[in-house]
């Protein structure tokens, strides 16, 4: 199968803001198991110019089948665009103007190493690897509208 084309992403408000399903796989690789996310993630305009990203589902992981949320900020600052926690604090940049980025975060004493692909109009990609101490984890979000 052909790799995806990657869509230039000059406006990241423009592009995200709205109403996309996700599909989420995820993998731990101490355990074995694998999880899944599905739901909806909504990205409405925050009145600062950028967008508060809010992300609700169901997961499945092992045994547990619960409820899964989540809540960050996109935000245009001085030096391009950056996602935030939904408190303020900084998560990762946000550069998708040749159509995907690379990404990492430091969580405590675990690596988080990412990607983020703009794979059409209707399609993103956040992808994940997480390694340290307290978590070995492969995430893989699909957004589509």
């Amino acid at each position: 199968m052909p790799a995806p084309s990657l869509v230039p992403v000059r406006d990241p408000r423009a592009f995200l803001a709205g109403t996309w399903a996700i599909d989420r796989d995820i993998h731990d690789h101490r355990s074995g198991q694998d999880g899944t996310l599905e739901g909806v993630a909504t990205l409405t305009p925050d009145g600062d110019g950028g967008l508060v990203w809010a992300e609700r589902g169901t997961m499945r992981l092992g045994g547990f089948v619960g409820a899964g949320t989540r809540t960050t900020l996109v935000r245009p600052e001085a030096d391009g665009w950056v996602v935030r926690f939904d408190d303020g604090r900084y998560f990762h940049p946000l550069d998708l103007a040749t159509g995907a980025c690379r990404v990492d975060h430091p969580c405590g004493e675990d690596h988080y190493a990412g990607e983020i692909r703009a794979e059409g109009e209707g399609r993103l990609v956040v992808a994940w690897r997480v390694v340290g101490p307290a978590k070995d984890h492969t995430i893989v979000s699909r957004y589509t509208r």
